[in-house]
C-alpha cells in the first residue's frame, strides 16, 4: 500500500464524518426551531376580534383619522345598536349564585368596562334592571361598590321585617 492511497481513503473517511456531522447539526437545528417557536393562538367563534386587524385597516391613510375622530371616548360601545338605557325597579338583596363569581361593569353591556367583581354568595343590592331585563345594577354589601351584572345569577334574599 501507498502513502498516496492511504491518504486518499482517510481524507475520504474525513470528508464523510464532517458530511454527517454537519447534516445532523443542521437538522437538529430545524427541529429545535420548530418546537421554540410557539404555535398561533386559536380563534373561537365567541372571541372578540383581534387588536392585529386593526393595524391592517389603518394602512389605509384616509381611513383611520375618520374612526380616531368619531369616537375621542375610550370607553364608547363598538356595538351599532343602542346600549339599553336602565328602568329604575325597587331595590332588593340578592345573593351571587354563580361559583365563579360575576364580573362588576360600567353599564349595562359586556362591552364596557369591568370595574370589579362580586364572589360566589356575596349579598347585593339590585338598584336597577335593564328594558332587555339581562342586565340589573347592584351595590355590593361587603364595599359599596356599583355596577352592573348579568342578570339570573342571583337569588333573592329573606328582608327581615322592619319593626
Amino acid at each position: 500500500m501507498s502513502w498516496s492511497g492511504f491518504f486518499k481513503g482517510f481524507s475520504a473517511v474525513l470528508i464523510a464524518i464532517a458530511l454527517l456531522l454537519g447534516g445532523g447539526f443542521f437538522a437538529f437545528q430545524f427541529v429545535v426551531s420548530q418546537f421554540a417557536a410557539p404555535p398561533p393562538r386559536p380563534t373561537f367563534p365567541n372571541d372578540n376580534p383581534s387588536p392585529v386587524a386593526k393595524p391592517a385597516a389603518a394602512t389605509k391613510p384616509a381611513a383611520s383619522p375618520p374612526p380616531a375622530a368619531a369616537s375621542p371616548s375610550p370607553v364608547a360601545s363598538p356595538t351599532p345598536s343602542p346600549s339599553p338605557k336602565p328602568s329604575t325597579t325597587a331595590t332588593k338583596r340578592a345573593r351571587v349564585t354563580l361559583g365563579e363569581g360575576l364580573n362588576i361593569r360600567q353599564g349595562p353591556s359586556a362591552d364596557t368596562e369591568r370595574v370589579g367583581g362580586v364572589d360566589y354568595s356575596d349579598e347585593v343590592t339590585i338598584l336597577e334592571e335593564s328594558p332587555d331585563k339581562e342586565w340589573v345594577k347592584v351595590r355590593v354589601e361587603s364595599n359599596g361598590s356599583e355596577g352592573w351584572i348579568k342578570s339570573g345569577y342571583t337569588e333573592p334574599v329573606a328582608q327581615e321585617p322592619v319593626q
